[in-house]
């Protein structure tokens, strides 16, 4: 009896995903990040070009396109890293161990120009790039999510009894949401030359006086 072969003509090949593969393009992916975070300071986002960076992360045109697809889409990446680069993790555990509301509200206003300060080339990027469809979405979920963590900080005040009394919480979250926006970070910074500690000195001091009793 002629036994057959079921497995012939089939592809035998490993079916994994190499360990080194994967880290050549995770070192690949961040090459060409990093170039782009440094083009876009030097040139903005309208003057930096594909190729531009592809030469500054030695790599070609075709794999920048290939990991990325879009200038946008780099953008829209180096956005992820903005908490990471600014020590997010740490700077929520300072806070959430306060129960002092003037503290508080001092710590938040230093992680918010540690935020921006660390991302600031990134963050111009971003506006410049603002009619990028991928772009604006991205400025929405950033939006949405800088007001959910306000939300917290603002219930963690109003329950140690520290809010002005003509404030309901949802209004001093707007107050908030409306003072650490990015735009008067810029204006801040590039619109009046302000340092970054100036900008930080004066955010505490707007968040204490509209929040705090």
């Amino acid at each position: 009896m002629e036994i057959r072969d079921e497995t012939a003509g089939r592809d035998r090949s490993p079916r994994y995903s190499s360990p080194l593969r994967r880290q050549r393009a995770a070192d690949t992916r961040g090459r060409i990040a990093d170039a782009a975070r440094e083009l876009f300071a030097i040139n903005g986002f309208t003057g930096t070009t594909v190729a531009g960076i592809a030469s500054r992360a030695g790599v070609s045109v075709q794999t920048v396109y290939a990991t990325f697809g879009t200038k946008g889409a780099i953008v829209g990446a180096l956005t992820t890293r903005f908490e990471a680069d600014a020590d997010a993790a740490g700077w929520r555990a300072q806070i959430e161990r306060s129960t002092d509301p003037v503290e508080i509200v001092t710590m938040f206003a230093q992680w918010t120009r540690a935020l921006f300060s660390t991302s600031k080339a990134t963050i111009a990027a971003v506006r410049d790039a603002a009619a990028d469809p991928a772009i604006a979405e991205l400025r929405e979920v950033g939006d949405r999510h800088r007001r959910r963590a306000l939300q917290g900080l603002i219930g963690r005040i109003a329950g140690y009894g520290a809010l002005r009394a003509e404030l309901t919480e949802q209004k001093a979250v707007d107050h908030a949401w409306m003072f650490t926006g990015i735009e008067l970070y810029l204006a801040a910074t590039d619109g009046c030359g302000w340092s970054d500690v100036d900008y930080e000195y004066w955010l505490s001091d707007v968040l204490q006086r509209q929040l705090l009793k």
